[in-house]
């Protein structure tokens, strides 16, 4: 019986992951390419580089279809994917050095299933051009610098959260799924993430 609590692509995903998981690799294909745009937009705005962007797509992916039998059907197969993709970007900032001095509260455990796995067979083609990530045309390189400079000094979870409610367009209650906090805390460190940016952008932009 489908999960009248899922929209109509939340309902035919679910359908493309039991495909999957009887062996049919074209329905995880065709998931790569119904997200691959939001995942690699989210890793890209997170860690600012387009070629780790690529491969933290890549990366999300991959944990994605090795760990597809967790994925608890009930749930938006959007929400868990981008988790995925998440807490792979913020791994991504811990090792190249940064730290968050607030506490991120992530669990990881869902779909990340032992690395090594080498996708099974199913061929992931991430597409990452300049297009893929219009620049806003209204700020000048100077001024979207330090917009970017500014959005990189917050703590990794705010910006997660700057990053999915601001620029993708999620609800706090997604972001809350995504994240593994309640709602209103991802709602309060959006309040507070945009106070930070605030202050830093006082009198520049």
């Amino acid at each position: 019986m489908p999960n009248s609590r899922l929209s109509r692509d939340g309902r035919e995903d679910v359908r493309l992951v039991k495909r999957c998981r009887e062996g049919d690799n074209s329905a995880f294909e065709e998931l790569v390419r119904r997200y691959q745009g939001p995942v690699y937009s989210i890793a890209y705005r997170m860690v600012g580089d387009r070629e780790e962007a690529r491969d933290l797509a890549q990366e999300t992916f991959v944990r994605a279809y090795e760990g597809i039998e967790t994925f608890n059907t009930r749930m938006s197969f959007r929400s868990w994917l981008y988790r995925i993709g998440t807490n792979a970007a913020i791994d991504h900032l811990r090792r190249r050095g940064r730290f968050t001095d607030v506490p991120v509260e992530i669990a990881v455990a869902a779909g990340e299933a032992p690395r090594g796995g080498g996708g099974m067979g199913v061929v992931i083609e991430l597409r990452g051009s300049e297009e893929d990530i219009p620049e806003n045309v209204s700020l000048s390189r100077e001024t979207a610098g330090i917009v970017w400079d500014a959005l990189d000094g917050l703590p990794d979870n705010y910006r997660a959260v700057i990053v999915l409610h601001h620029m993708e367009g999620l609800s706090y209650s997604e972001i809350g799924k995504v994240l593994g906090v309640p709602r209103n805390t991802a709602k309060t460190w959006g309040h507070r993430a945009r106070g930070l940016l605030c202050e830093t952008l006082e009198g520049v932009v």
